[in-house]
């Protein structure tokens, strides 16, 4: 019975990962690889994918190394200071308003696939229940994103099973080198799960030790499917892969496949919408302690602000916030690694090695993705 309640442990922690990993950052990678070439979306997805587990491995050693539970910007504020604390908070900012704003633009472009009308109507109507549903409390969300992982994974390997005979090869032979970074920011976005190892150290409580597989699994099981939902739709679309994938596919397979794949299209959105916004929402209530009607505006007005201001672009809006806070979070991870070694208040469960080059490499990759990235804005 201990080893079968050990053994389920250790899935629901690889399913917490998962579920915060995948979500509808899967539905714009593949117009990026599209437009960049397969040869070169794969890669980005293989090394940045390689990256991300790189990274949640530091993580996990120093929740291993600490005695009390914090986030990321707990741990920051505890081994790096100020400083890097309020990186990480601007990180926070950056993502979860990114990701807000990604999401209401697909559901418009969703909304306006499925009923006809004009895709900022449907924006602003899904704004308009998700804020009510914020408003109102949304505990059950949690609850339901779990479940939503194994429908999540179920659902996009049904689509690539039933496109499969569309997929034309030569759409994948593809390449154009001057778009060679447009998938590095929306693949970030895609991979950013960080933040899970710290309810997965608590799910694996008493069984620490299992906490690097728990999340080499659940950080590696993304990555195969990323790339599978990737060449599946590029191999049917090719250059004509949409910004949210799903409808392309329903314009080249038919209708009731533009049915199913758009209704999943919004329902993922739709709960990453809320899970992002609950988790900016906790922060302005818990850490800020503002009332609840404050923290619930604040996290609504200025995502809506700036699509209103006129910023449409979905896939755009996932890679500057992929870039800028995954980024920034990512260098906050590397420095925590290396003082946690130093200065941590318990011996963990299991090491790695110092990575001072290979953590030197990622914090020059992602910050020159940051410093790309804002050039391009400017």
């Amino acid at each position: 019975m201990r080893k079968k309640t050990d053994k389920m442990a250790f899935w629901q922690a690889v399913a917490t990962m998962i579920g915060t990993i995948i979500g509808a950052g899967v539905l714009g990678v593949p117009y990026v690889i599209a437009q960049a070439g397969a040869g070169i979306g794969i890669f980005s997805l293989i090394f940045l994918g390689l990256a991300a587990l790189l990274l949640n491995l530091m993580f996990s050693e120093v929740i291993l190394r600490t005695n009390f539970r914090h986030q990321v910007a707990g741990y920051a504020k505890k081994y790096l200071g100020k400083f890097f604390f309020r990186m990480e908070t601007a990180s926070l900012l950056i993502g979860g308003y990114g990701g807000l704003l990604a999401y209401i633009i697909g559901e418009g472009e969703v909304i306006s696939a499925l009923f006809g009308g004009k895709a900022v109507v449907g924006s602003l109507i899904f704004f308009a229940i998700a804020a009510i549903i914020l408003f109102v409390g949304i505990d059950t969300i949690k609850v339901f994103e779990f479940w939503m992982v194994g429908a999540f994974i179920i659902i996009i390997l049904a689509i690539c099973f039933f496109a499969l005979p569309g997929i034309q090869v030569e759409n994948w032979y593809y390449l154009d080198w001057s778009k060679a970074m447009l998938p590095y920011g929306v693949i970030l976005f895609a991979y950013g799960g960080a933040a899970a190892v710290v309810p997965m150290r608590e799910i694996l409580r008493k069984q620490e030790k299992k906490l690097k597989s728990a999340v080499t699994v659940a950080t590696l099981i993304p990555v195969i499917i990323y790339i599978l939902f990737s060449l599946v739709v590029v191999g049917v679309t090719g250059l004509n892969t949409t910004d949210v994938a799903t409808l392309g596919l329903g314009e080249e397979l038919g209708k009731s496949f533009l049915l199913f794949g758009n209704v999943f299209a919004l329902l993922a959105m739709a709960t990453s919408f809320l899970s992002i916004a609950l988790t900016i929402k906790e922060y302005f209530s818990f850490d800020l302690r503002l009332s609840n009607f404050f923290s619930s505006f604040l996290t609504l007005v200025v995502p809506l602000a700036v699509f209103l201001l006129g910023n449409r672009n979905f896939v755009e809006t996932m890679g500057v916030a992929g870039s800028m806070a995954f980024g920034l979070t990512g260098i906050v991870l590397v420095f925590l690694f290396w003082k946690a070694k130093k200065f941590g208040d318990r011996r963990p469960e299991f090491t790695l090695p110092g990575f001072k080059i290979t953590g030197w490499g990622l914090i020059t990759v992602l910050l020159g993705g940051i410093i790309y990235t804002i050039i391009g804005l400017i």
